[in-house]
């Protein structure tokens, strides 16, 4: 399954009104290290965008995330707003569409990031190059997983879970009392490993596609999701 944009792009992203000043859109980028700010109205849907480049066509000197403000950029900035900098109308992309193809549009513009945006326009989040090599750098770690060479350390893992169940189930047959509450979910969560193993599905992450540590599977036997879409959801 191809990973869509939501599950990689950047949620709930700071976006400005244009009618501010370009001074306030460049405090947030420096504050922030970002480079792009999506606009929208006041019902936040996406009307523009907003990015370093913008802010440096307009106003003088070099201009950069790391040095300070200087004071003729500051005054200049208080002269612009938003909407005299920022691209009007921008491409976006639909949630629940294709990374590829969100990667390919990208490309084919030389824009460094697209407004992810919702069925009825509302801002949704922003994929930028920076979330784009995250995903290459998780698909290309996945796919060298699921290269042979790679496959001996998960089957290790299967094997140490099995053992751990087996031992578990044992004493379980000793009576109901012999197991107390964690270990009766650690029993559940390796099965579900297990079960999850006999699909080749484990150390894949069911949202991204991604590949799950083995630290994270020998601690959490039963977690479906990586570190980073597990942080997503708890956001």
């Amino acid at each position: 399954m191809e990973p869509s944009v939501k599950a990689w792009m950047t949620g709930d992203p700071v976006a400005l009104a244009a009618d501010v000043s370009a001074l306030e859109a460049l405090e947030l980028m420096v504050d922030r290290s970002i480079r792009h700010l999506p606009v929208v109205d006041g019902e936040r849907r996406v009307i523009g965008v907003v990015t370093l480049d913008d802010l440096r066509a307009a106003l003088p000197g070099p201009l950069g995330l790391r040095t300070p403000v200087a004071p003729a950029q500051r005054s200049a900035a208080l002269e612009w707003t938003v909407a005299d900098v920022m691209t009007h109308a921008p491409l976006t992309v639909a949630e629940e569409a294709g990374l590829a193809d969100a990667a390919e549009r990208m490309a084919e513009a030389r824009v460094g990031c697209l407004p992810v945006v919702t069925a009825d326009g509302g801002l949704a989040g922003m994929l930028t190059e920076t979330d784009l090599l995250h995903a290459l750098a998780t698909l290309l770690w996945t796919q060298s997983c699921r290269a042979p060479r790679d496959k001996e350390p998960l089957d290790a893992l299967v094997t140490e879970l099995r053992m751990e169940r087996d031992r578990l189930a044992r004493r379980l047959e000793e009576g109901p009392r012999s197991l107390d509450g964690p270990a009766r979910r650690r029993l559940a969560a390796l099965e579900r490993a297990l079960e999850r193993a006999g699909r080749s599905a484990l150390g894949a992450c069911e949202r991204c596609g991604g590949r799950i540590a083995l630290a994270r599977l020998r601690a959490l036997p039963g977690t479906t999701l990586c570190v980073r879409c597990a942080r997503t959801g708890e956001a």
